[in-house]
């Protein structure tokens, strides 16, 4: 009677159906559905009103189920598709989340010199590797051009039943080794092996494989290309780095010369010697000081950023470029560096290289106007029989020479033609225009190292010449002959003087990196 009373209040929790006298709910149905429902929830299989294994618990709280202790039976009341479910999304997500890790930027750590920084870019770049894959996808493509060369067999089986005959079926699938049947009776079974190889073409296949060949060769060509461009931008990044970092330490500098001039005009003015407009004028100098060397460490770490990114690196790295701007001299020829460059420049030879396929696919074009001929065998076994008529299995081969002449097909030959035609008028005008555009590269990084020469000399007498006026300047302003306006203009001349020479090497590396890239030159 105490089971009863507790399964009538937990009914009332659960909000199933409310009971309507004393003892059992009047409705019988509403007590069979909870006993099946405490079985599904992992309750025993018991549908006695007195066995305790009902787990009168489970209704503790309206809306809320308690899952049993034992793992097997928790599996049986998710249901085992629901398990199975999360089980796969764990070891999709588990995957995932490996592989995310093992395709993580690699870190770098300590001071790196350009030459390395050009090496870390091509062993880390995005582009390099996306070009690298763009090759053997080439390559791959030259392999399959290679198929047209080599016999190609396919095992077919049939098995038809049909109320009307004669019926034709054929290959399923693409494969060149097609093979037709006529049943001719209500019930067939049929195996056949079907082996054909192409003997002429008209030199569609060979020409084809050449189209294929060039191409993947003018792959290979632009990856070498994207490694000259990775190299370059890596340089380029380098130096930008180093001419920030430089400009941020002539701020520096600035700044502190600023910060010790407002020191003695402070002590001068609590001295009585000067006024106060010159403390304010170097209060408010010493701001600007500050504010402007804020800004170039500023940009100093945005191209440090920049070069990581181009290296391919976390940017959580530390690094550190170890080589200052300098100058080297290095003797260039325009003549000489033109030769060079349309004889080993990687878009050239690219050029070359696609204009040899546009070639070839006009050679392959023009081999549609040719008769084709091939060779098949074919052996074949069947089953079959009419009705209720009995089996009859008749079983054999055949050898044949098939030869094709093309006739008509709607004008679709010399449309190809001249569509592969005016592909290699394309491609030979693009390949004049990568040579131009090479022998422009290489005059305007030419003219580009003249002209930084020529600034890094006259930016060095600059500096020489501002440092002895601030010198002396400072003598006149020291010993009270001078006024605070000439320190000041001196002081700003030397700084632009010392930004210009920074600006000047850091110009002729960037023509020298130009240089390079023109010429071809990865390393």
């Amino acid at each position: 009677m105490e089971t009863t009373r507790q399964i009538i209040r937990l009914l009332k929790k659960a909000h199933l159906r409310r009971p309507t006298c004393g003892g059992y709910p009047r409705a019988p149905a509403t007590l069979r559905r909870t006993r099946k429902y405490a079985s599904r929830l992992g309750g025993y299989p018991s549908m006695r009103m007195g066995d305790a294994a009902l787990h009168l618990d489970l209704f503790e709280q309206p809306g809320r189920r308690r899952i049993s202790q034992n793992p097997v039976r928790a599996i049986s009341s998710i249901g085992w598709p629901r398990w199975l479910l999360g089980a796969w999304l764990g070891v999709v997500l588990a995957t995932g989340a490996a592989t995310a890790a093992t395709e993580s930027l690699p870190r770098v750590e300590g001071p790196v010199t350009m030459s390395q920084a050009v090496e870390l870019a091509l062993a880390h770049s995005r582009k390099v590797k996306a070009a690298a894959a763009d090759q053997r996808a080439m390559r791959s493509m030259q392999r399959e051009a290679t198929a047209g060369f080599y016999p190609q067999a396919s095992l077919n089986g049939y098995l038809a039943t049909q109320n009307m005959v004669p019926n034709v079926y054929t290959s399923a699938g693409d494969t060149m080794a097609r093979n037709y049947q006529v049943f001719g009776a209500n019930h067939t079974q049929d195996l056949n092996l079907t082996v054909m190889w192409p003997l002429f073409s008209g030199g569609r296949t060979y020409y084809g494989y050449k189209a294929a060949r060039s191409r993947a060769e003018a792959a290979a060509l632009m990856r070498e290309g994207t490694e000259l461009d990775v190299a370059t931008q890596a340089r380029l990044d380098y130096i930008a780095v180093v001419r920030e970092q430089e400009n941020a330490r002539v701020a520096g500098d600035l700044a502190r010369q600023t910060e010790e001039r407002l020191r003695v005009s402070r002590e001068e003015f609590e001295a009585g010697r000067t006024a106060r407009f010159t403390v304010l004028r170097d209060e408010a100098e010493l701001a600007n000081a500050v504010q402007f060397e804020t800004q170039t460490r500023n940009q100093a770490a945005l191209a440090l950023v920049s070069l990581k990114t181009t290296l391919g690196l976390d940017l959580a790295s530390s690094i550190a470029p170890s080589e200052p701007l300098q100058y080297v001299p290095a003797p260039v020829s325009i003549e000489e560096g033109i030769q060079a460059a349309l004889a080993a420049h990687p878009e050239v030879r690219a050029a070359e290289k696609r204009v040899d396929a546009a070639q070839s696919e006009v050679r392959s074009a023009y081999g549609r106007y040719l008769p084709e001929l091939s060779a098949s065998w074919m052996y074949d076994w069947q089953k079959m029989r009419n009705r209720d008529m009995p089996y009859d299995s008749p079983e054999g081969y055949s050898v044949g020479l098939v030869l094709t002449v093309p006739l008509f097909d709607g004008f679709m030959r010399d449309n190809a033609v001249q569509t592969a035609q005016a592909r290699q008028e394309q491609a030979q005008e693009q390949a004049v225009l990568a040579q131009q555009q090479i022998s422009k590269a290489v005059h305007q990084a030419a003219l580009s190292l003249q002209a930084a020469e020529q600034t890094i000399e006259a930016s060095r007498k600059g500096v020489t010449q501002t440092e002895e006026q601030f010198r002396i300047v400072q003598e006149r302003y020291a010993s009270g002959r001078g006024i605070q306006l000439e320190v000041l203009d001196a002081q700003t001349v030397l700084a632009r003087a010392r930004f210009n020479a920074v600006a000047a090497l850091a110009d002729y590396q960037t023509a020298r990196a130009l240089w390079l890239q023109a010429t071809g030159r990865v390393r």
